[in-house]
């Protein structure tokens, strides 16, 4: 409907605020409506949209504001009016649900109105929050909401962006320390903040635990020489807002986690801004021999749980059972009794006072108590708080593959305390996890095959594309350089840049010859709407120079359109032809053709002396200088006259008033193109070219042939004015040292030979088709030279050659470290720069005392729709990750550590562990089944993009703020990444190589950057699908206190709504299946084929997700390799194959019913086989590792004459569910028990699943996790 301005401007929402109105807001409401009852119509829509907006101008014109809920009664009414009562029934009832969501909203976070990111969150999630991470009195009540708990974080988390700004930081450390002085937090609590407000207020305000951070962390800063002030004055700088263009990064941390792009681990929503300010999630101590050093680990455990972290330790040192004990003279108890130790003070010191601690447990398979170790969960109620791993270590494999005796030796003094059959240790360790789901396995010589600190600290034995920033790129502002555009876009600008309409989609011909050339689209450039530019850190850069003269620098990988195609870098070979700008490119908005000529001509023939200008301009040009006279006169208001020179047929312009305005416009010297230039109009730039040609350039005619010449003594001048001229579509080629520097003796008045130097010049020429460009476009302000042009053009018109605007490579050289940029243009993937068309470019494995500082990238947040199609937003993803990076750098700087060695420790090597969740919604919503051959490729380059990007942020950081204090002793020396997919260039599909030169010259911010660790409770807060696994339940039953509703997978559920298929019924279906959509006919087959949940999944293709990931990972990966109930031992030992040989540095199995009856049974636990076997190549890559094939389905026999289990039938035998039968259909050699339905240790929920490696209530979000 048309209205002009439509009256109507803004809306009240229900707690009061007034907003802008969006009457986009109630057509997608109305179009929803008419979807969910399929009778979708887009012109019954534009219809009904329309005549609401005609009501709601009619009622409240621009006068009055109406209220949300006014406008929703209108939208009723109208769908009622044009008889759609189907439609407007689902409305209502839509309306109501919202209604009553709200009010369940308002009742859980104990308010009387939603904020804006209240909406933002599910009913589950705010739940969550309430229960686990929100503030609350001493009486229990909440004090604040889910708003004010990720502003506590942000607040905290922008503390070093403040004290590491250059303003107060020096990075090189050599100021003097100043001294320390006293600060009253209490005092300025809620006093100082970010984001000043009208009314005094602060957007991000700090309290005092905040400010105690910040002070801490000045004084540690101060005392290594690193802070320029004295506290006195940094106070005062903050006080003074001195530091407030910080507010707009404190934003971006806020919105990471409100747009729920990322989320750190939960200590750190729990802690930051608070007393405990404990923010890692995971602990490694150390545990020696003796008693002092046990009860010390068992003391240092508590105050981890206290402050909300879990624990690793590696129990190895400790003398095994029955072993002399020197001091008493008495025996050893072994490790596994030391175990139970921590295991108690777990028990009674819950993490946080938020939740019950977890504790990873190690022992090294060579241990004479190994085989007890692996036992010790068999044991009801024995160790529930630990997660136990074996550690295999490469001898191990040595002995097994020999078939030789294993030597199990007492850590005390290496004697071999008794030997062992190595096939036999494995198969009970395999036999074990197959009961009871423990241990866990971790392969040493895997860990430490890229552990850059090995050479230094020894082995882990405890786990718990770009272009150089000074390069031109046309854009709507004029042709500016790539890190002046970057420093635009983050200000907000809007902005244009210029791609070549030849980067777009173009066909692949194949000569006579067979030679596969492409075919491109016609010549010609556009402007087109960036959508991010993005710094990428200081890398390895190269130039490419070609044969006119253009100069690009870029990193190797950096694609580059030739005539073959996109091509890296490092592809290039000498000969190449690159496509370059054919058309008229970006311009700016400042100044005038009269300001070009006098900037032009000054350039050409001026100088400054005395504070005066001077412009001299021979006889012929006598009109010329009159004209530059007028200009100047007009633009500055400076009345100059043309004079005669005394001792030369010349005339000048002299002035110091223009001295001054030249000042200020930045033009302190000749031989440079202004900088005022290139962002000039298209006049200004014209009127540049014009004076410059004319007073330096001329036009030479020889053999029939035509060419404008421009010498200069400037290299760099000549290539800026170069770029002045492709700008207008003028190909100009540079020939350097076109006379060489020499001595010359001239004869002076007095017949003396005077010695005089005169330098190498450099010639540019203008020819071809371009020649008539120059005429047409820019021309001689002199009319003798404009003339002769234009009759050779007149003259030989027909017979000029046409430009094709390509030129070929002619050298190619490493030019060293620069600061890198890339640029996001959405339509042609490319852009413009310097002329060239350029595309867009398990566990936690630490040392002792170290910690782990996690968040996870929700990748399902990076998915849009372009075009019809989903696909994933690569840009968004770079930026989050960055942020997400100096998130957890930050993390290190402002954490309150439980001990003083673990603050040393991790601060010594500052690792940061980024990882993902939302992996299988994100396939979902992208529709690619998770264990594809696609799937996987896509886990491969998603991890590959994180950790690239993770890496170019950290050595970015490295620059600003400085390496981490190991760098000397890493192997990031010899420009190693720790990472598989770093050695395998045939996987890149970033320019890694870069990043290497980069990384030997500026270091690195962070030792580890990468971790995939469980997200249990905060993927729960995002509703999105755990780590890297797969969904385990597309739907299931969640009961609460008011009762039972169905939780449905986010993307499950849009897909459902989308095609109207979403009802009761059918979600009680899949409910009864397991969470399964397999063998239901009502459920279409394109989403039975993608929507895939766990056990669905072959276990050979869970090992085959977690190798794709961890290829990227610089730590470890958190994955459970889920198995029905129905395979053997020998599947879980194959399982321990496979991923040794791929190269994992752990696994963990889960075998349904192996620890507790599983309360949601899929298809192929019914039916003892997998019923969807996905296309792959998994099997094939077994094979290539000599690992035999796996059994598909249950067998009666197998050749050791063991069974696995055909069915299992849950009986329950005591009211609560608490215990159950597992009644097995077939007999087996294994023990089988009755079993206890496992239920969660806080909210008493049955709804356990088994994932990344850990236990976790899909109800309350608790987990055992030593990471979560």
């Amino acid at each position: 409907m048309e209205y002009g301005v439509y009256p109507v401007r803004k809306v009240i929402k229900r707690d009061g605020r007034v907003v802008d109105f969006d009457e986009n807001r109630i057509r997608e409401a109305v179009r929803k409506a008419m979807v969910h009852v399929n009778m979708y119509d887009e012109i019954t829509l534009k219809q009904v949209v329309d005549y609401i907006l005609k009501i709601i101008a009619e009622k409240f014109g621009s006068e009055r504001i109406p209220h949300v809920e006014e406008i929703q009664d209108i939208v009723e009414l109208t769908l009622v009016k044009f008889d759609l009562y189907e439609v407007a029934k689902a409305y209502i009832i839509y309306r109501k649900e919202r209604e009553k969501i709200r009010e369940e909203k308002k009742r859980i976070l104990e308010k009387d109105y939603v904020d804006e990111v209240d909406k933002v969150f599910s009913v589950n999630a705010l739940r969550l929050m309430a229960s686990r991470y929100l503030l609350r009195d001493e009486k229990g009540k909440l004090v604040e909401g889910p708003k004010e708990m990720f502003k506590r974080v942000a607040a905290l988390i922008i503390i070093p962006d403040i004290l590491y700004d250059p303003q107060v930081y020096d990075s090189s450390g050599s100021q003097q320390p100043h001294p320390w002085e006293d600060f009253d937090v209490d005092a300025w609590s809620g006093k100082l903040g970010l984001g000043k407000t009208s009314n005094g207020e602060f957007d991000f305000k700090w309290n005092r635990w905040h400010l105690e951070r910040m002070k801490n962390l000045y004084d540690e800063l101060n005392s290594n020489g690193h802070m320029r002030v004295p506290w006195a004055v940094f106070l005062k700088m903050l006080i003074d807002g001195f530091f407030e263009r910080h507010h707009s990064n404190c934003l971006q941390y806020y919105k990471l986690m409100v747009d729920k792009k990322f989320m750190p681990n939960s200590p750190t929503l729990f802690n930051a801004g608070t007393r405990l300010g404990q923010l890692s999630a995971c602990f490694v101590l150390d545990i020696d021999d003796d008693i002092e050093s046990i009860m010390n680990a068992a003391k240092d455990a508590a105050i981890i749980f206290k402050s909300g972290g879990g624990v690793g330790i590696n129990y190895s040192k400790l003398r095994p059972e029955g072993d002399l004990v020197f001091s008493t003279y008495g025996v050893a108890s072994g490790p596994v009794s030391f175990m139970r130790i921590i295991d108690t003070v777990t028990d009674v010191v819950k993490q946080g006072g938020k939740r019950r601690g977890a504790n990873m447990g190690i022992l090294e398979i060579w241990h004479p108590d190994i085989e007890t170790f692996i036992h010790s969960k068999e044991k009801e109620n024995f160790l529930e708080n630990f997660n136990i791993s074996v550690l295999i270590t490469p001898e191990f494999w040595r002995y097994y593959e020999e078939k030789k005796p294993y030597p199990l030796k007492n850590p005390r003094d290496g004697t071999v305390w008794r030997t062992i059959d190595p096939e036999r240790l494995f198969r009970e360790i395999a036999e074990a996890a197959w009961r009871t789901a423990d241990p866990g396995v971790l392969f040493l010589d895997n860990i430490n095959k890229h552990n850059i600190f090995k050479s230094f600290l020894g082995d882990i034995r405890s786990t718990n594309p770009c272009i150089a920033g000074d390069m031109r790129i046309p854009t709507s502002t004029g042709l500016i350089k790539l890190s002046e555009l970057h420093s635009l876009y983050c200000s907000g600008k809007d902005l244009d840049i210029l791609s070549d309409n030849r980067a777009l989609q173009n066909n692949i011909i194949i000569t006579s010859t067979g030679v596969l050339l492409r075919e491109y689209n016609a010549s010609g450039v556009s402007l087109r709407k960036v959508a991010k530019v993005v710094k990428t850190g200081i890398k390895p850069v190269y130039r490419v120079v070609t044969e006119h003269g253009y100069i690009l620098k870029a990193t190797r990988d950096h694609l580059i359109l030739t005539e073959r195609g996109w091509t890296p870098l490092k592809k290039l070979r000498i000969g190449d032809r690159l496509i370059i700008q054919s058309g008229e490119g970006g311009f700016g908005n400042i100044g005038s053709e009269g300001l070009g000529r006098i900037l032009g001509w000054f350039i050409s023939d001026g100088s400054i002396s005395e504070n005066r200008v001077t412009m001299w301009f021979y006889h012929k040009d006598k009109k010329v200088a009159l004209n530059i006279a007028r200009d100047i006169h007009e633009i500055f208001r400076v009345k100059v006259n043309v004079r005669k020179a005394e001792d030369r047929d010349a005339f000048f312009i002299t002035s110091r008033k223009l001295y001054q305005w030249f000042k200020d416009l930045g033009i302190v010297e000749r031989l440079a193109v202004p900088e005022i230039v290139f962002k000039g109009r298209r006049e200004m730039q014209k009127g540049f070219l014009q004076a410059l040609f004319t007073a330096n350039g001329k036009v030479s005619i020889s053999n029939r042939r035509c060419s404008i010449r421009l010498t200069s003594k400037s290299i760099d001048f000549l290539r800026d004015v170069q770029l002045l001229l492709l700008n207008f579509g003028i190909i100009s080629k540079i020939c350097e040292d076109r006379r060489e520097a020499e001595l010359k003796m001239p004869t002076d008045v007095r017949m003396r030979n005077k010695p005089y130097k005169c330098h190498a010049y450099h010639e540019l020429t203008i020819d071809r088709q371009s020649i008539g460009l120059f005429a047409e476009k820019i021309g001689f302000m002199d009319e003798t030279n404009q003339r002769k042009l234009m009759n050779w053009i007149k003259n030989k018109k027909k017979n000029i050659d046409l430009e094709k605007y390509i030129t070929e490579v002619k050298s190619i050289e490493y030019v060293g470290l620069e600061e890198v940029y890339d640029v996001s243009e959405p339509i042609t993937n490319s852009f413009i720069a310097n002329g060239v068309c350029v595309h867009n470019c398990g566990e936690q494995p630490l040392y002792a005392y170290e910690s782990c500082n996690l968040g996870s990238i929700n990748l399902y947040a990076f998915v849009r729709k372009v075009g019809g199609k989903y696909e994933v937003d690569w840009d968004s993803l770079k930026e989050a990750v960055k942020w997400s990076i100096k998130f957890l750098d930050n993390v290190i700087d402002v954490n309150k550590y439980p001990l003083e060695q673990i603050d040393y420790k991790t601060k010594r090597s500052r690792r940061v562990g980024l990882g993902i969740m939302g992996m299988a919604d994100m396939l979902f919503m992208l529709g690619i089944p998770y264990n594809s051959e696609e799937g996987f490729q896509m886990m491969s380059r998603i991890m590959e993009f994180i950790a690239y990007y993770a890496y170019k942020t950290s050595i970015d950081l490295a620059e600003e703020r400085g390496a981490f204090p190991l760098y000397d002793q890493s192997d990031y020396l010899k420009g190693k990444f720790p990472i598989e997919g770093f050695n395998h260039p045939e996987w890149w599909t970033l320019p890694w190589n870069e990043l290497t030169e980069e990384l030997k010259k500026k270091g690195i911010r962070n030792s580890h950057v990468t971790t995939v660790a469980p997200t249990g409770s905060i993927s729960m807060l995002l509703d999105v699908s755990s780590g890297l696994e797969p969904q385990f339940a597309l739907v299931y039953e969640k009961r609460v206190t008011v009762g039972s509703f169905f939780y449905t997978d986010i993307e499950f559920e849009r897909q459902l709504k989308e095609r109207g298929l979403l009802n009761e019924n059918i979600l009680k279906k899949v409910a009864e299946n397991g969470g399964s959509v397999q063998g239901l006919e009502e459920i279409p087959e394109d989403i039975r084929k993608v929507f895939l949940v766990a056990y669905d999944i072959p276990w050979w293709d869970h090992v085959r997700a977690q190798y794709e990931i961890q290829k990227w990972v610089d730590a470890s990966v958190s994955k459970t390799i889920n198995m029905p109930a129905w395979v053997t031992v020998e599947d879980v030992m194959k399982a321990y194959f496979f991923a040794y040989k791929l190269g994992l540095k752990g696994i963990t199995i889960y075998r349904d019913t192996s620890k507790a009856a599983q309360v949601l049974v899929t298809p192929s636990q019914k039916l003892t086989k997998y019923i969807t076997l996905t296309p792959n190549k998994t099997l094939e890559l077994m094979k290539q590792l000599g690992i035999g094939p796996p059994k598909m389905h249950n067998e009666s026999k197998d050749k050791s004459g063991e069974v696995g289990k055909a069915g299992v039938r849950l009986i329950i035998t005591e009211v609560g569910g608490s215990e159950v039968a597992v009644e097995e259909e077939k007999i087996t050699r294994l023990k089988s028990s009755i079993r206890k339905v496992e239920k969660c240790p806080v909210c008493d929920s049955i709804n356990l699943i088994y994932q990344e490696a850990c236990l976790k209530c899909l109800d309350c979000g608790w987990a055992n996790c030593v990471i979560s």
